[in-house]
């Protein structure tokens, strides 16, 4: 028995290999010094976005509040009240094809506006928190967001390279006459501006990401100057996490890459976030599991084989069923690996080495894959030994920081 635990793990060291405890205080080190590099616009693996938002709090009145997700996405009426306090008052979910267009999104977007509002037309602010990459920019005082391109799997024909608010609030007024103001921020930024005064939030979920925020001194004056016209001590920043490329590639990894729409980026992403990981497991389940093991078709699956959860077909074998488990388990370790050296390459890149951290994190991976967040404190705590991250699921906070974004002063 002991020789066929032996050959499972042989093989899972062989094609997925976990990273080894000596070496993740280094590539930690290394993401705070690609971090560094790229507030100074030097050289580097992360693109570190800068967004022309302060913590600043929502003007009283009515809104709606727009996610669009890698998977899905929702809309939700609220209402600030005159001491600040942010009411939701409905949502509704919707999922993003695959395959879209800018048309057909905005018509999905708007009918769900029109659902939850009780087809409200007059003039209403609306904010959108956006899970793809966006250059930020000010326009007329509101803050929109040029989509760069598209990830996790999804395309919108039609979009990529325009302003997301600006193409959305001419579509509002060509069909349906509505004349309102639209602010669009990239995803983790809104979880970060609703964060309740959180300085870290992230997103490890069907992507990767994180945003925290930066104190102007600590950003070069060449990099400053994407932010024309704003003069706030903060910034707002965002890694784009997922591009982070020091860590060595399992050979796994090296395939899924190959076969994706974006070879070559996104290296992270690709062994940490929902949108790849069960990809890892079809690519490699015939060498490890055996051939006659079905392909999963979410992360969910792979999760459901750690809980037992799983339909396994009749004819996969007790043995092949705990292959399935042990490749599935090493998957999610690898994943908080690198989720927890990103998270500590910023933590040191802010002197936050010691004592309790809140950080506010959203993410199906994150919260819903077994002992997640245990996982990801055990890799923390080799590298950090002094912190304690105190991760928070704070219910809306994402919702809160669009709201925000949309009724901001």
């Amino acid at each position: 028995m002991r020789d066929k635990k032996n050959s499972i793990f042989e093989l899972l060291n062989q094609y997925y290999w976990l990273i080894p405890s000596s070496e993740l205080m280094k590539y930690a080190k290394l993401f705070q010094t690609e971090l560094i590099a790229a507030l100074h616009n030097q050289i580097s693996s992360l693109p570190t976005i800068l967004n022309p938002i302060f913590k600043m709090k929502a003007k009283p009145g009515f809104g709606v509040a727009v996610a669009v997700g890698g998977t899905n996405g929702y809309v939700s009426a609220f209402r600030v009240s005159k001491s600040g306090v942010i009411t939701f008052l409905n949502r509704k979910i919707f999922s993003l094809p695959e395959q879209t267009t800018k048309e057909r999104l905005f018509k999905l977007i708007t009918e769900n506006i029109f659902k939850v509002t009780n087809d409200r037309r007059e003039k209403f602010p609306i904010g959108i928190g956006f899970a793809y990459p966006l250059k930020p920019l000010l326009h007329h005082g509101f803050i929109d967001g040029e989509l760069l391109f598209m990830s996790k799997g999804r395309n919108i024909n039609g979009l990529i390279g325009e302003k997301v608010g600006q193409e959305y609030h001419r579509y509002l007024i060509k069909e349906y006459g509505m004349d309102t103001t639209v602010s669009v921020a990239n995803d983790a930024i809104c979880l970060l501006l609703g964060g309740d005064g959180a300085e870290v939030a992230g997103v490890v979920g069907t992507g990767l990401n994180f945003a925290y925020w930066e104190k102007r001194s600590n950003i070069a004056p060449l990099k400053l100057n994407t932010l024309s016209g704003f003069g706030q001590n903060e910034v707002a920043i965002n890694i784009e996490s997922k591009n982070f490329n020091k860590i060595p590639g399992t050979k796994l990894r090296e395939i899924v890459d190959k076969q994706s729409d974006d070879p070559g980026y996104s290296l992270a992403e690709k062994e940490a976030a929902g949108a790849y990981i069960y990809q890892i497991f079809n690519t490699g389940k015939d060498k490890i599991i055996g051939k006659k093991f079905p392909d999963l078709t979410s992360t969910d699956q792979l999760n459901d084989i750690i809980t037992g959860a799983f339909n396994f077909p009749e004819n996969i074998s007790e043995r092949q069923q705990e292959k399935a488990y042990l490749f599935a388990e090493r998957i999610f370790h690898r994943s908080a690996q690198i989720v927890a050296i990103e998270l500590c390459g910023i933590l040191m890149k802010l002197n936050k080495t010691s004592g309790v951290v809140p950080i506010i994190i959203e993410g199906g991976i994150f919260w819903h894959a077994r002992n997640y967040p245990a996982l990801v404190n055990l890799y923390v705590n080799m590298i950090l030994p002094e912190v304690i991250p105190s991760f928070a699921r704070l219910f809306g906070s994402s919702r809160r920081g669009i709201a925000i974004l949309a009724r901001g002063v």
